[in-house]
């Protein structure tokens, strides 16, 4: 018997990984399969852990937000992006606690984002700073706003405890947006994907001493995660939120609405890695937020190869 190679693959348990998640569920339940590889989601509880996890090489690849993607490549991390997750999904919300009635009441206040090198912390830059607001750390004395890095499952309770009304509000993905609202903690400003249609959020990277051992278990699992964009897309319905249901942990009405009503999306063409896309990120994050230091060329980072061999013609035409 042949030994496959177990593809360890590090992720949150967030709407924009719920390809993974239903990718593992429908192979578990032997309505999918793979014949080069073992798909093993490894589920953390924050962008840390799963950024240190590949760092010291425990987990093959990880879900993790572009932004993110781009600093550990930047800092030596020989990984590869392969594909987007999702486009969009990711809400802004202010603390019913802090009787916030425009953005001009963030001033002097605290927000939250759940990683530095996030599309969300992106967001909240630019929201406040449309407003005149600067933006920064604790250690910057004269910023307008401070932000605080908090793993997402963590910032509705945040709220909740928020005696002195310092957290202003926050920018989470789904399904914690929904889930602080549905709680009476949040209210809703905007999603992202108001702010920026069709936005990438996370991505899929592999490191490339895996992919460059096991070509064909790569290809192979790629395929898997496109023919599931492409059957939650062609599934919304009660089977896609009992999957939902099941991999994100929360309540069934609540994930509802999320997938059924949003701009939130896993069309098959705009899983496509795209540089412009990732060039305005890196661009906003290196000049007006001024976190990412360290430039790359983004196309030494991306490898479309394989999501291209595997798309559905009539979805090539479609791409980047």
């Amino acid at each position: 018997m042949i030994d496959l190679p177990h593809i360890r693959i590090g992720h949150l348990k967030i709407c924009d990984h719920l390809i993974l998640g239903v990718a593992h569920l429908h192979l578990e339940q032997g309505s999918g399969t793979l014949s080069r590889s073992i798909l093993e989601p490894v589920v953390m509880n924050a962008w840390q852990a799963v950024s240190e996890s590949l760092l010291n090489q425990d987990i093959d690849g990880a879900f993790i937000p572009a932004p993110l993607a781009m600093d550990l490549f930047a800092s030596g991390l020989d990984i590869r992006l392969l594909i987007f997750t999702h486009r969009n999904g990711s809400v802004i919300l202010k603390s019913k606690s802090s009787g916030i009635k425009t953005l001009d009441g963030f001033k002097e206040k605290i927000v939250l984002v759940p990683a530095e090198f996030s599309i969300q912390n992106m967001f909240l830059h630019r929201l406040l700073s449309s407003a005149g607001l600067s933006f920064g750390t604790h250690d910057q004395k004269t910023v307008d706003v401070v932000r605080e890095i908090v793993p997402s499952y963590l910032m509705a309770d945040m709220a909740a405890v928020d005696s002195d009304q310092d957290i202003a509000g926050f920018a989470v993905e789904e399904p914690f947006g929904s889930a602080a609202e549905e709680k009476g903690l949040a209210r809703r400003i905007c999603t992202t994907g108001s702010l920026w249609k069709n936005h990438p959020g996370s991505v899929f990277v592999l490191k490339r001493s895996f992919i460059e051992k096991y070509p064909e278990a790569v290809k192979e699992i790629i395929s898997l995660f496109v023919r599931t964009a492409g059957w939650i897309e062609e599934n919304k319905n009660e089977t896609l939120l009992s999957l939902a249901q099941v991999f994100l942990g929360q309540d069934r009405e609540m994930i509802r609405p999320i997938l059924f009503k949003t701009d939130l999306t896993y069309d098959i063409p705009l899983l496509v890695p795209d540089p412009d896309a990732l060039n305005i990120i890196q661009e906003y994050m290196s000049g007006a937020m001024g976190v990412m230091t360290a430039g790359i060329d983004v196309n030494h980072l991306i490898d479309r190869s394989f999501i291209l061999e595997t798309l559905p013609e009539n979805h090539i035409e479609n791409t980047n």
